[in-house]
C-alpha cells in the first residue's frame, strides 16, 4: 500500500483489517488478487489496466444479468464469483492450476442457495465468464508491433532514451485495442505536440530544466510515490487501492448485506476499472500519432548534455502523459460516486500530472492536455452510467 498522497489536503486511508467473510472482503477479493498478480508479473501499466477491467466488468456483468433475472443475493454473488474465476484463469494461465477455482469455492461455500439457485448462479456466471474470455483473446491485446511501422525520422521524432534505450515503444499496438465504449466516445482530441523550433516547445524544453534544478524535497517526494511503474501496483492500481479504501468506509456495517455491499461496490469498480483502460487506449492513440520526443531527448540537445531527470525516461512517447490521463479519468468517475471527494479527486489527478514535470520525464503540454483527454474518458463513462 502507497502511502497516503502528498498536498492533496486529506487522503484516502489504509482500511482496517476487516473479517475475511465480510461481505466486503468476499466481493472485493478478486480486485485485491489482480492487484497482487500485476506486482507478482510486473505487468505493465497497460496490461495492468487491461486485468482490472476484465476481472471488475466480469463480476459487475454476472451481478446485473443474475438480478436481472430475480436470482437472489446470494446466487447473484455466486455468478459474479464465478465470471471473475474464469477470467482469472484466463488473465493468469501461469499461476498454480486449481487456485482460482479453490478461492471460488472458498468464497462461496457460505452462501445459502438451493440447488436450482446454485444452478443458475453458476450457468450465468459461466456465460458471462466465457463471453468475457472470448472477448480477451479478439481484443488485439495480442499483436506484436513491427519496427517496420516506426514513421520516417522527423523534428523532434521519440528517440530510444537512457537509461531504458528502448527501441520499440512500449505497447504500441494499443490504440487498436477493442474499447469498454465506442471508440471515439471522448470528446477532446489534443492538438499535435510542441515540435523543436517552436516557441512553445523551447519554453517547455527550458521549464524542465528550470524545475528539475530546483526540486523541492516536497516535490522529490510526490514525484517518486507517482512513480508507479511494472512491478507496482501501477497508475490504474493506485486509483484501485484508493476506491477499496472508501468503499470499505461506505460498506463496513456488519448489517449490511452482500446484495446493498454488491449493489454499492460492483458498479464502482467496474466504472473505474473501464474508464482507466479506455483512457490508456486514448492516450496511446496519440502518443502513436504523434511520436513526441521526451525532455530528456530535448533538454540533452538544446539546453544541458548532461542533464539527468530525477524518474527513470519510460519507453515510449511524451505526449500525452499516462498518468495524467489515467488519474483523470479516474478522478472523473469516482467523483460521480462520491460528489462529496471531487474536490480531492481533482487535486489527486492533478497532482499525478505534476508529478512527471517534476520527475523531469514530461513537459506540461503532455500534462495538461492528458488531463484534458483522460476527463472526457471519464466523462463519456459516467454518460454511460446515467443511461443504463
Amino acid at each position: 500500500m502507497h502511502a497516503p498522497v502528498h498536498g492533496a489536503g486529506t487522503s484516502f486511508q489504509r482500511p482496517s483489517a476487516a473479517p475475511l467473510w465480510s461481505p466486503h472482503q468476499r466481493l472485493t477479493h478478486w480486485a485485491r488478487q489482480t492487484l497482487r498478480l500485476v506486482v507478482k508479473y510486473q505487468q505493465n501499466p497497460l496490461r495492468a489496466a487491461r486485468a482490472m477491467a476484465y476481472m471488475q466488468v466480469a463480476m459487475f456483468d454476472a451481478w446485473l444479468h443474475a438480478s436481472r433475472r430475480s436470482a437472489s443475493d446470494a446466487t447473484a454473488e455466486l455468478a459474479a464469483h464465478r465470471a471473475a474465476s474464469l477470467l482469472s484463469e484466463q488473465l493468469y494461465a501461469l499461476e498454480t492450476p486449481g487456485q482460482f477455482e479453490a478461492q471460488f469455492v472458498t468464497l462461496t461455500a457460505h452462501l445459502q442457495t438451493s440447488p436450482t439457485q446454485t444452478a443458475q448462479g453458476l450457468r450465468v456466471g459461466q456465460s458471462v465468464g466465457e463471453a468475457l474470455v472470448a472477448r480477451s483473446l479478439r481484443d488485439g491485446a495480442g499483436r506484436a508491433w513491427p519496427f517496420k511501422e516506426r514513421p520516417a525520422p522527423f523534428p523532434g521524432i521519440w528517440q530510444p532514451a537512457p537509461p531504458l534505450n528502448a527501441v520499440n515503444p512500449a505497447e504500441a499496438y494499443a490504440p487498436h485495442w477493442l474499447t469498454w465504449l465506442p471508440r471515439g466516445s471522448w470528446q477532446h482530441v489534443p492538438p499535435t505536440a510542441h515540435r523543436p523550433g517552436s516557441p512553445e516547445h523551447a519554453a517547455e524544453t527550458r521549464e524542465v530544466l528550470a524545475v528539475t534544478q530546483q526540486l523541492t524535497q516536497h516535490q522529490r517526494q510526490v514525484a517518486q510515490h507517482w512513480h508507479l511503474d511494472a512491478g507496482s501496483v501501477t497508475p490504474a492500481g493506485i486509483w484501485m487501492q484508493m476506491a477499496l479504501q472508501q468503499l470499505q468506509t461506505n460498506t463496513s456495517t456488519d448489517e449490511m448485506g452482500s446484495g446493498r455491499v454488491m449493489a454499492q461496490t460492483l458498479p464502482v469498480l467496474a466504472a473505474l476499472s473501464v474508464a482507466m483502460l479506455d483512457a490508456f487506449v486514448a492516450c496511446w492513440q496519440v502518443k502513436m500519432r504523434d511520436w513526441s520526443e521526451r525532455p530528456i531527448t530535448a533538454v540533452r540537445r538544446d539546453l544541458d548534455p548532461a542533464f539527468e531527470p530525477l524518474l527513470v525516461t519510460p519507453g515510449f512517447p511524451a505526449y500525452v502523459s499516462g498518468h495524467a490521463t489515467v488519474s483523470a479519468a479516474a478522478a472523473t468517475v469516482l467523483a460521480a460516486f462520491w460528489p462529496g471527494q471531487r474536490a480531492l479527486l481533482q487535486a489527486l489527478a492533478d497532482e499525478a500530472a505534476m508529478s512527471r514535470l517534476w520527475g523531469g520525464i514530461h513537459f506540461r503540454s503532455d500534462n495538461d492536455e492528458g488531463l484534458r483527454l483522460g476527463r472526457t474518458v471519464g466523462d463519456a463513462v459516467v454518460a454511460r452510467l446515467l443511461k443504463a
